[in-house]
């Protein structure tokens, strides 16, 4: 009897042993794509993860020159902000693809793939870098990508997004508007911009946005202008319009964006109000200058950006006696905040030199109080220069950040999770542990019985 129990137990403690360690696998994510491509040509990069939990996402930085277009399937989450594109996804693990178009180039280049996966407590794990060579040879046709977007509410065909065609093929394209709403207008690059159904000639890259407005709240015959205004950084402060515009919009909790939609023609002045800290630096885009309120006129779409600075200033290290720049520096800005060690942390200021001499200014990177690194910047009167540190850490923990005055940390995580939490598979882990410890005591009590 003594022996047969010692067997079951056995059983029991190798099967949690076996189960165990797959129930708690680290988050992984493989990237796959083709070793070399021609130039200009487009590919599919596929991603496979595993082990992220009741949800992940995948971060993907491309390399310069090559452009997003789709992925599949359609249950996956897309942002994309300049280079960087995010998918997000359900589940333990997925599967995607996702296209991309080379650049151009004259001569043979390699690019490197780079990215991180993340788990269902946002931890982030570093995905292998990949290469791939863009080679010079003969090009195959020349491919051009169609963006199509729109602005209230409505579809198009094609369906918004991106999408690839042959050089000088002409697409048809049509615009359909949602209950309670009419087609408006194309934005541009269209035969027809009062047509609902109307074709774009792929002579280059276009964007296309299909305007739709509610029913009764502009003339069926005129077009709207839409004004879209972001403040950089994004606490500095906020811009009003006057007058509003028929229809206006503030979104994106990230950033401050105000968007107001006008008739043509329409004067717009804007006026920049600096939060506490803050004074209004100057206007860019559309509108460029130091002027506080300005106009702009709607005679097209027009982007505009309000930069804030920060209100302290700083002398220069530098400069002769009568020299007279004053610094003001920008958030301090620390990318990812979270990383594994030796991972790449990116901690960047701007500096905007308000004085009326040129001077120079030294940026002291400080990490938990020492000395990590410094660099010396010369800026001429009304300029601006970035500067961003890349460092690596090996040992983890939480790392005080200080450049410029301004105030910030990062932390290194091990190949574990660092939030504490428990997450779904150590949940799933701790299950199996009570199931195992129950039939163990289980079938102790019906050896017992049995003798």
């Amino acid at each position: 009897m003594d022996r047969r129990f010692l067997s079951i137990v056995a059983a029991v403690i190798l099967a949690a042993v076996i189960a165990l360690p797959a129930l708690a696998s680290p988050t992984t994510a493989v990237r796959t794509l083709p070793t070399s491509v021609v130039s200009g040509d487009t590919f599919d990069v596929t991603i496979q993860t595993s082990g992220c939990g009741f949800a992940g996402q995948v971060v993907e930085t491309l390399p310069d020159g090559f452009t997003y277009i789709s992925c599949t399937p359609d249950d996956i989450g897309v942002k994309q902000v300049g280079n960087t594109v995010k998918f997000t996804f359900l589940g333990d693990s997925a599967s995607f693809t996702y296209r991309v178009k080379a650049p151009a180039v004259d001569t043979t280049t390699t690019y490197t793939f780079q990215g991180i996966v993340k788990d269902e407590n946002k931890n982030e794990y570093p995905i292998e870098d990949d290469d791939i060579t863009v080679t010079a040879g003969a090009p195959g046709p020349i491919t051009y990508i169609l963006t199509m977007a729109v602005h209230g509410n409505g579809s198009t065909t094609p369906s918004v997004g991106n999408h690839v065609y042959d050089a000088r093929d002409v697409v048809s394209i049509s615009a359909t508007a949602d209950s309670g709403w009419r087609f408006n207008r194309w934005s541009s690059n269209v035969a027809d911009l009062s047509s609902s159904s109307t074709t774009v000639t792929m002579d280059s890259g276009k964007t296309v946005t299909a305007y739709f407005s509610p029913t009764g709240e502009a003339k069926p015959d005129s077009p709207i202008y839409t004004l879209t205004v972001t403040c950089q950084p994004s606490e500095g402060g906020s811009v009003t319009l006057s007058p509003a515009g028929w229809r206006i919009r503030v979104h994106e909790p990230s950033e401050e964006v105000t968007r107001g939609d006008y008739n043509p023609d329409t004067l717009v002045e804007l006026t920049a109000i600096p939060n506490n800290g803050y004074v209004f630096g100057s206007w860019s885009g559309d509108l460029t200058g130091s002027n506080n309120p300005d106009t702009v006129s709607m005679d097209t779409d027009k982007n505009v950006t309000a930069n804030f600075v920060l209100s302290a200033s700083e002398r220069p290290i530098v400069g002769g006696e009568h020299a007279r720049p004053y610094f003001a520096v920008s958030p301090l800005s620390v990318s990812p905040k979270q990383v594994q060690p030796n991972q790449q942390v990116d901690i960047s200021i701007n500096i905007v030199n308000q004085g009326e001499k040129t001077g120079s200014y030294e940026a002291i990177l400080y990490i938990n109080e020492q000395v990590e690194s410094s660099r010396t910047l010369s800026i001429s009167p009304g300029s601006s220069q970035n500067v961003v540190f890349s460092i690596t850490k090996a040992t983890p923990g939480t790392y005080a950040v200080s450049l410029g005055r301004q105030q910030g940390q990062f932390t290194v995580v091990g190949s574990q999770s660092a939030s504490g939490g428990l997450g779904v598979s150590g949940i799933v882990a701790i299950v199996v542990i009570v199931a195992l410890i129950a039939a163990l005591v289980l079938v102790f009590r019906r050896i017992k019985k049995g003798a």
